[in-house]
């Protein structure tokens, strides 16, 4: 059993003021947070092993945008990026791939022909049944003819 979307109903101020509330949470934990996170990892390496200079919060909202889009593009199983070039076709598999379309043309060409052959044996069935209905028919006012 399929259930419909669930639909929420704001109204009034207080609605709006939940709302508000609601989508400043989400976004101080799903990207403010983490941001500040990497601003201070950052900083921390950069001063304490490397003599890198240190960044803001803005370039550590930049820097998890980069690590959050980058560990996505890993983990996707279709990747978008293709780090090699496609192989050319040398001539023995051109033909080889010519020949197997030719091949699959003739199959539909073939198949077509076979369902039009279906179709019209079928209506030549149909024109001797009703042939053979009408010989009866005739035959049958013949006989009755003969009888009176």
């Amino acid at each position: 059993m399929k259930k419909g979307p669930k639909i929420i109903q704001i109204s009034g101020i207080r609605g709006l003021l939940l709302t508000f509330f609601v989508m400043l949470c989400l976004t101080a934990g799903f990207i403010i947070f983490p941001a500040k996170v990497a601003m201070h990892l950052w900083n921390y390496a950069a001063t304490t092993y490397f003599s890198i200079p240190t960044i803001s919060l803005w370039q550590g909202l930049l820097l998890w945008a980069f690590t959050a889009l980058s560990l996505y593009i890993i983990n996707n199983k279709k990747s978008i990026i293709s780090f090699h070039q496609p192989m050319e076709l040398n001539d023995a598999e051109m033909q080889m791939l010519m020949q197997r379309i030719k091949m699959q043309k003739q199959a539909q060409r073939l198949k077509t022909m076979i369902l039009k052959a279906d179709e019209i044996k079928i209506l030549k069935d149909e024109d001797k049944q009703k042939q053979e209905t009408d010989n009866n028919q005739t035959s049958s006012n013949n006989v009755n003819e003969k009888r009176s």
